[in-house]
């Protein structure tokens, strides 16, 4: 079963995180974020077809959070998906493309392959419960 946007009008609200900078420092934001049975984490970040792909301290919060997780027995992934759909449209993020994925300790360049977000979050699955 696939749930609804359970307030899709709230998606455009902005937090203002402002006082929780420190030095150059600032909170970062993950666009999904799925644990199943304190024995699967993954974490997802979208981007269009047109952004820059995400910034250094984006890409590293993920390595950390993923690695620390895998380090201590987790399955853990983060997924890099992409696509190109409006601003004024909602993205499916199941069927965006995976670009890129932090498994095990490194990042895995999916650009040359077919693989869905959804793709990977099933492999993972497969990985974690089999």
């Amino acid at each position: 079963m696939i749930r609804p946007l359970e307030h899709p009008e709230r998606a455009a609200q902005l937090v203002d995180l402002t006082g929780i900078n420190y030095g150059n420092l600032s909170p970062t934001d993950v666009d999904g974020f799925l644990e199943i049975k304190n024995k699967l984490f993954v974490f997802l970040e979208f981007k269009n077809e047109n952004a820059p792909p995400i910034g250094y301290g984006q890409r590293t919060a993920l390595e950390r959070v993923v690695d620390a997780l895998h380090q201590n027995g987790k399955v853990s992934i983060a997924v890099i998906g992409q696509h190109n759909t409006a601003h004024t449209e909602i993205v499916n993020g199941a069927a965006s493309k995976a670009l890129e994925v932090r498994w095990q300790g490194q990042w895995v360049s999916l650009e040359d392959k077919r693989y869905t977000v959804r793709d990977c979050v099933n492999k993972a699955m497969t990985y974690a419960f089999t």
